[in-house]
């Protein structure tokens, strides 16, 4: 009789521990989903925010340029820099800023900071990206090649 009763107390404990696993694959499983759904839920947050980031700078730009006030200053981040115009990164690139991996800059950065980090005076860059702003007054926005401010700088290793 005594084995009978081991033998139902263990067939118990099989049948909570069986019981047990399933739940907590269950369990498993619901967490899978729903931290797939915070890691979407994350990424179209962080797309609206920056398609947002971007339209307000599309249209801070276009109110400056309208009120003929647009201009590249020191302070400005590198990528409103190059957002306020189509040929502005070669520009960049004539200057050895940006152009190539050894030059390469955080678009958050401002042009004074990424100018110090490289080495560059900063006036001539101001004068080159200005002038281009300035005279991309044609229908299309863009300066002729010929025109176009990017000189080769010669570098010192």
């Amino acid at each position: 009789m005594l084995t009978y009763i081991a033998l139902a107390v263990g067939l118990i404990g099989i049948f909570i521990a069986w019981r047990a696993n399933r739940k907590n694959s269950e369990l498993q499983e619901r967490i899978a989903q729903v931290n797939s759904r915070v890691y979407n839920l994350r990424r179209e947050m962080q797309e609206s925010q920056e398609k947002a980031e971007q339209e307000l700078m599309a249209l801070k730009f276009q109110l400056l340029k309208t009120q003929g006030e647009l201009k590249v200053t020191p302070e400005m981040k590198m990528n409103e820099i190059v957002a306020i115009h189509p040929q502005a990164q070669q520009v960049l690139a004539g200057f050895h800023l940006g152009g190539c991996s050894s030059c390469s800059f955080d678009p958050r950065q401002s042009l004074s900071e990424v100018a110090a980090v490289n080495g560059r005076d900063i006036n001539p860059i101001l004068v080159a990206l200005n002038s281009l702003v300035a005279e991309s007054s044609n229908d299309n926005g863009l300066v002729s090649p010929e025109r176009l401010k990017t000189p080769n700088i010669q570098l010192h290793f």
